[in-house]
């Protein structure tokens, strides 16, 4: 009888314990203490980047036509009267240029003719102006009022045969010089579209490209407001694997005439620097504009802060392992990094989130700090609610 009432005493009391650890009155594993994520305190740099994607081009590109004034490429040439026969032809498709070099020229044997026809013109008259005065001189000496009226008319007739010679002496001798082709920068050739001994046909003879380059991308309306000429850039040319820096030289004032899923954009210009000589027009970049940036601070993990803008703190693992808010002074705020202007130093530990390994039903604890950040946050420089100590951190970025 008495081992009858042992056995039922030990069951009772195995039941009793059972249910105590259902409850939680025991933990499930020693595993289940909360873990401290952190991250340093340290000196850096912060910056806040526009990302977008543009075409290389040359910064600039001529066109050089006989007997018109070099022009951006592309553009109408006017059509004129004269033939232009290419005498000589110096420059391919990808030489590389001086300003002033001459690329071609052409026969100016006619216009040549032409000009010493136009300046027998012009030395004529001038002879007819000089009789037209002597005339003039004559009847007002004479003071014949229909003579006088006579000899003021041919007078304005020869100076205006005058006028008309002299301007077309001087058109010939501006074709004649345009009938040699001369580079107008230093660049590339990039077109020839003349051969030596034939005719020239209508539009660009040869095309000279700069040898800098520049982007145009398109930037959202969102970010424009932070922009501005001089702002640093970085490109990336995957192509041909290089890394180049450049400068914001324009932002479009009107929008770009196509849109995106009705998201507005405009055109940024970034000029290039130093670039590869393997880089050609045409390809693709990746561009990264600094808009804001602070150099050699303190910074922290931007999933450190807890707060809101202008009341931020963060939490410093004291030596027993607890975390202690500490307020602090916030400057820049990136989507990674925030800069610190007070309340920490260089070296400090930060939490920047919990890792509570969960096991059984030890997991269903509440309270206190677990759970209130849920890992590391990232945040980009908006509002950061916490948590009431059993959910997650909730981040509203920008």
């Amino acid at each position: 009888m008495k081992l009858k009432i042992l056995a039922i005493v030990a069951l009772a009391a195995v039941g009793v314990g059972a249910a105590f650890v259902a409850v939680g009155g025991l933990p499930a594993s020693a595993e289940s203490t909360t873990q401290y994520l952190t991250g340093a305190v340290t000196t850096g740099d912060v910056a806040d980047d526009v990302a977008a994607t543009g075409t290389v081009a040359t910064s600039a590109s001529y066109g050089l036509a006989f007997g018109t004034p070099a022009h951006l490429a592309g553009g109408d040439t006017a059509a004129g009267a004269t033939t232009w026969n290419v005498t000589d032809l110096k420059v391919a498709v990808g030489d590389t240029v001086k300003k002033g070099d001459v690329l071609a020229t052409a026969d100016t044997t006619d216009l040549k003719r032409q000009l010493a026809t136009a300046t027998t013109a012009v030395d004529t008259a001038a002879i007819q102006l000089r009789l037209a005065k002597a005339s003039l001189s004559d009847a007002e000496d004479a003071d014949v009022t229909a003579q006088i009226r006579q000899a003021k008319i041919s007078v304005n007739n020869a100076r205006t045969q005058l006028s008309d010679a002299t301007t077309t002496r001087n058109d010939l001798k501006s074709q004649i010089k345009l009938a040699t082709l001369t580079a107008p920068i230093d660049g590339v050739v990039t077109a020839v579209n003349v051969v030596k001994g034939l005719e020239a046909p209508s539009g660009d003879a040869i095309v000279v490209d700069a040898t800098t380059f520049q982007i145009t991308a398109d930037v959202v309306e969102s970010d424009l407001a932070s922009m501005k000429v001089g702002q640093t850039a970085k490109i990336a040319i995957g192509a041909v694997d290089a890394d180049v820096t450049g400068t914001v030289t324009a932002i479009a004032p009107t929008a770009a005439g196509d849109t995106t899923g009705g998201v507005v954009s405009y055109a940024v210009t970034v000029s290039l620097e130093n670039v590869p000589a393997t880089v050609r027009a045409g390809m693709t970049a990746d561009v990264t504009i600094t808009i804001n940036s602070a150099t050699n601070v303190l910074t922290v993990p931007a999933a450190a802060l807890r707060g809101t803008v202008g009341n931020y703190s963060v939490l410093i693992l004291g030596a027993d392992g607890t975390p202690t808010a500490q307020p602090v002074e916030v400057g820049l705020v990136t989507n990674s990094t925030a800069e610190i202007k007070s309340g920490l130093a260089e070296g400090q530990a930060v939490v920047t989130g919990v890792n509570t390994p969960q096991t059984g039903t030890a997991a269903n604890g509440t309270g206190g700090f677990g759970g209130g950040f849920g890992g590391a946050v990232p945040i980009g420089g908006g509002n950061v609610r916490r948590g009431n100590g059993t959910g997650p951190v909730i981040v509203n970025g920008d």
